[in-house]
């Protein structure tokens, strides 16, 4: 791997100034940009960024990637985690946004469809002729974009927005989307006009792409969402089909009686069947006039991503699901193969892990903290959020903290490593000043929560790890509170997981401290920065754990 330091204050080459979107340079821009470029004009492939929070990363990248794909003839696709990233790209480099299909959806009855039902439910409608934005004459707009205004322009014109955003990709040489778009890459690619190998992939948030991998899981349904099938096959006259489901649900309920999780037996039907089955209910609801979901065609799409594996069974609290099992190497791969380069972006990521499991050459541009003094961070020691020590003591000592941090009168950012614990501590405390995170929330109600807590009167937020407002958001404020470490439960897939990193890697420590210790900080790490977002802004970081001083060596200086 090739690491290169970056310098704080270096002239920015001649050839990005034009494409650099600001009038002014931060510390470690001016050198990132220029060796962004220069590392594409030199023929490195793979490039990983390595930069904190706040210092532009995305100004200075972009300067040298339009210049060089300006130059090549080569268009870029910017993919980051969320749709309100998806918009701050938009508005910052004036990059085309491709919003998910659901996002922008203005029809009065399918908008509100749950996402894993949503695109078979638009195309069954789409295809019934029953929605009066579609097809119509979709016109071309012009970026900077969010998605309100995508929504807007589409009820201008009496037009899907969706099909307006299509409608612009034709003039575009830089478009920004989610990682989503990772599962339709090929889609996309064509209706853009572009070919891989003449594309140049930007990750944003790079390290959310490498723990999904982590992950290994490739797809997950409930066994709610499958009896819902079955009385939904039941209903519409499949009655073996349904029986088949109701024997299957009944089998899974019975296997994992407390939280856990287990290789199972693959009972559910045969993926065309279910597809078969799953359009002809679909067919029946529009002549019966309803909306044309189907919990069978959510099934059929499970089924077609577990490949032939046999899925993984989850319970976790009230939740019950299967999963559908990938390996991490072959995730990692089908994500970084075939482009002309990559360029991957994060405050919190390892090249050395990445280079490891793509098995491509990484050359790492490293930049140092630009702000000098406006963050202190310190480990408080006395309390732990580990599973076994869950009680009635670590709640309200947890809520006196929150209650003291917001008598103290400044904008403070808390966070959590689960919903349960959050709103176990906000039902004791006492302050009524604050917004908290709830699971589920849909991209207007965390810009909601977003508005609250920076323009209003609320002093507090609380989140969780990894949730919506843990990364990509700006969230200003001057105390940042730290419960717990985000690790993952040790599980049977957990396991798998350190066999499969020390194959990979040739050793089992190695394969712990990236497969274990280090996505757990990175998490905590990645919150803690959101209030850092600009030279202006000055914070107090309380990383509040037993565990975080024994690790101390990871985190950064």
């Amino acid at each position: 791997m090739k690491v290169i330091d970056l310098k704080e204050d270096v002239e920015l080459l001649d050839v990005l100034r034009k494409h650099f979107p600001h009038p002014n340079l931060r510390k470690y821009q001016a050198d990132l940009a220029n060796n962004v470029y220069r590392a594409l004009a030199n023929g490195e492939k793979n490039i990983i960024v390595e930069a904190p929070t706040g210092l532009g990363k995305t100004a200075a990248i972009y300067a040298g990637v339009m210049a060089f794909a300006t130059e090549n003839d080569l268009k870029v696709l910017w993919l980051t985690r969320t749709g309100s990233q998806v918009s701050h790209i938009s508005r910052e480099v004036s990059a085309l946004p491709i919003f998910g299909r659901r996002m922008v959806c203005i029809h009065e009855t399918v908008s509100k469809v749950d996402l894993r039902r949503f695109n078979a439910t638009c195309r069954a409608v789409r295809r019934a002729g029953r929605c009066p934005y579609w097809p119509g004459l979709p016109r071309a707009l012009k970026p900077p974009l969010t998605a309100k205004e995508v929504k807007e322009a589409g009820r201008r014109f009496g037009v899907c927005p969706y099909e307006c955003l299509i409608a612009s990709l034709y003039s575009t040489r830089i478009v920004v989307a989610t990682h989503m778009q990772l599962n339709t890459i090929g889609w996309l690619l064509s209706k853009w006009r572009a070919r891989r190998e003449k594309t140049l992939l930007v990750l944003d948030e790079g390290h959310q792409v490498v723990k999904n991998a982590l992950s290994m899981v490739r797809d997950s349904i409930s066994i709610r969402a499958v009896e819902k099938a079955s009385k939904e096959a039941l209903k519409y006259g499949f009655r073996e089909l349904g029986e088949h489901l109701r024997k299957a649900v009944e089998e899974y309920r019975g296997i994992l009686l407390s939280d856990g999780e287990v290789e199972v037996e693959d009972l559910l039907p045969d993926a065309d069947e279910l597809t078969m089955v799953g359009e002809d209910i679909q067919d029946a609801k529009i002549k019966e006039g309803y909306v044309p979901t189907s919990y069978v065609l959510s099934l059929a799409d499970f089924k077609i991503s577990l490949k032939g594996a046999k899925p993984i069974l989850v319970k976790e609290g009230r939740s019950l699901r299967l999963e559908a099992p990938t390996d991490p190497v072959d995730s990692l791969k089908s994500v970084y193969d075939g482009w002309y380069a990559t360029v991957t972006i994060s405050a919190t990521i390892s090249g050395e892990l990445t280079e490891s499991l793509t098995g491509k050459e990484v050359t790492l541009l490293r930049a140092g903290w630009p702000f000098q003094e406006n963050l202190t961070a310190y480990i408080v020691q006395g309390l732990t959020t580990k599973f076994e020590k869950r009680d009635e003591t670590l709640i309200n000592d947890m809520a006196w903290v929150v209650d003291l941090a917001v008598k103290c009168g400044l904008k403070s950012l808390m966070f959590f490593p689960s919903f349960e614990l959050l709103e176990r501590v906000l039902s004791r405390t006492s302050i009524k000043e604050v917004v908290a995170e709830s699971p589920g929330l849909d991209q207007e109600e965390v810009e909601r929560l977003m508005t609250e807590f920076v323009e209003d009167s609320k002093k507090a937020l609380l989140a969780v790890y990894n949730g919506r407002l843990a990364e990509g958001v700006d969230l200003s404020a001057n105390l940042v509170i730290c419960f717990g470490i985000p690790f993952a439960p040790p599980t049977g897939k957990r396991q798998a997981l350190i066999k499969r990193l020390s194959e990979v890697l040739g050793d089992e420590k190695r394969a712990r401290i990236y497969g274990e210790i280090l996505p757990g900080l990175w998490a905590a790490l990645q919150a803690a920065g959101r209030a850092i977002r600009g030279p202006e802004d000055s914070a107090d970081v309380y990383l509040i754990d037993d565990r975080y001083r024994p690790l101390a060596r990871f985190l950064p200086r």
